[in-house]
Order: structure tokens, then C-alpha cells, then sequence
């Protein structure tokens, strides 16, 4: 079978054996490949025999599986985001129902003691702030357990 005509493109033979991959050597699958890489006509004519191809069709659908994969995705990204607005508006209104007050500046301390013992005070009292108000949480969030009557019942 001859691949190329004279005039250097190639003939409607090869084309066509081209389209349905049959009676070409891996050669001959080549140079018409590289023909085609550079010869618009040529590439024109193949792809107006490749419409006109019988299209091969999959087994199975995968529509219904890649339905399932963004429907689960897009659940898990909006789980995601309402989840951490949730923490944050738990936590800010944790502080706010705490009724402590939470300095983030430095305590003021007597001049009078050393210095050494100024500086092992401090975080102390900012441990026992931060327990008493943690511990005001756990208290809140222990009058909301099942079971519980929150209006003064007896608590097991």
C-alpha cells in the first residue's frame, strides 16, 4: 500500500488505514503521524474521516460517579467551613458568658518586693484567672448535659 502520493501528501489508502488501525507497521504509523504533525490538508482530510468514524462508547457510564464525588466534596468543604464558624462563635461566646475579665497586659506589682519574686508571681495569678474562667465553661457546658435540669434540679 502506498502511504505517500506524488505530490507528498498522503493518499486516501493510508487514511483510512489509519482510521480503523489496521495493515500499518509501527514505521509506517509513524512517518504519517509526523506527516500529519506539519500538513494541514492532510490533517484536515484525517479528521474529516475520524467524524464520519464509527465512536467507540464505555461500558458503563461514570456520569453517576463523578455526581457522587463532587455532591460529597461539596458537602464535606460546606461541613467544614460551618464547623469552624461554629467554634469560633462557641468560643467568643464562651469569654463572653465567662463574666471574667482576661488582661492580656501585664499586671501592675509592688515595687517593694525583688524582682525575681515580681516575676514568679505574675503567672501564677494569670493561671488561677485562666482556671477559674475555664472552669466556668466546663460548668456551662455541664448544665447542658442530657439529664441535667437546668433550672437548680439535684445533679447526680
Amino acid at each position: 500500500m502506498e502511504r505517500f502520493r506524488a505530490d507528498g501528501h498522503l493518499t486516501n489508502e493510508a487514511l483510512a488505514a489509519l482510521v480503523r488501525d489496521g495493515g500499518l507497521d509501527e514505521l509506517g504509523r509513524l512517518e504519517m503521524a509526523e506527516h500529519l504533525s506539519f500538513c494541514d490538508a492532510c490533517l484536515q482530510r484525517y479528521t474529516d474521516l475520524l467524524a464520519g468514524a464509527e465512536l467507540l462508547t464505555p461500558e458503563r457510564s461514570c456520569q453517576e460517579t463523578l455526581w457522587a464525588r463532587v455532591r460529597t466534596r461539596t458537602l464535606r468543604l460546606v461541613t467544614s467551613r460551618y464547623a469552624t464558624a461554629a467554634a469560633a462563635v462557641a468560643l467568643a461566646l464562651t469569654v463572653l458568658w465567662s463574666g471574667q475579665e482576661v488582661q492580656f497586659s501585664r499586671p501592675a506589682l509592688p515595687e517593694t518586693r525583688p524582682a525575681a519574686e515580681r516575676l514568679h508571681a505574675w503567672p501564677e495569678r494569670w493561671n488561677d484567672a485562666l482556671n477559674e474562667t475555664l472552669s466556668g465553661v466546663t460548668d456551662f457546658f455541664d448544665g447542658l448535659r442530657p439529664g441535667n435540669n437546668a433550672r437548680g434540679g439535684v445533679h447526680s
